[in-house]
């Protein structure tokens, strides 16, 4: 089941947990928080993401999101260095793929869907 967090339980207040709504197990299918798009008018910032989905958490802090809400192609990094590095647009899970690969962080490769009109974000 995905995990997700606001941009405050990521870099100010871990111990406040994750997003979950326990009617979430009345489902027969995984459910989610709601989602709206961004429109790529401008670049995407951190302070501009309310909810996270967690790609994956390690011990000293390293953690890897993927923006949610608003849903885009912008994946967040934290060392635990206070030291956090963004991806954003145009081939930013390559990016991604690339920094992680160079420090040796180990990560998920899961399939995902894309819809034709966002392809070029994968290119």
């Amino acid at each position: 089941m995905p995990i997700f967090r606001t941009t405050y339980n990521i870099l100010k207040d871990p111990s406040q947990g994750d997003i979950f709504d326990e009617n979430w197990m009345n489902f027969d299918t995984i459910q989610t928080p709601p989602k709206r798009n961004w429109d790529y008018a401008r670049e995407m910032q951190i302070e501009d993401v309310d909810v996270w989905e967690v790609i994956s958490e390690g011990g000293k802090g390293i953690g890897i999101y993927a923006s949610w809400s608003p849903y885009a192609e912008f994946y967040m990094v934290t060392n635990g260095l206070d030291r956090i590095e963004t991806f954003y647009g145009v081939g930013a899970q390559k990016r991604l793929k690339r920094y992680l690969d160079s420090l040796g962080i180990r990560y998920p490769q899961n399939p995902i869907w894309v819809e034709p009109e966002e392809m070029y974000l994968y290119e």
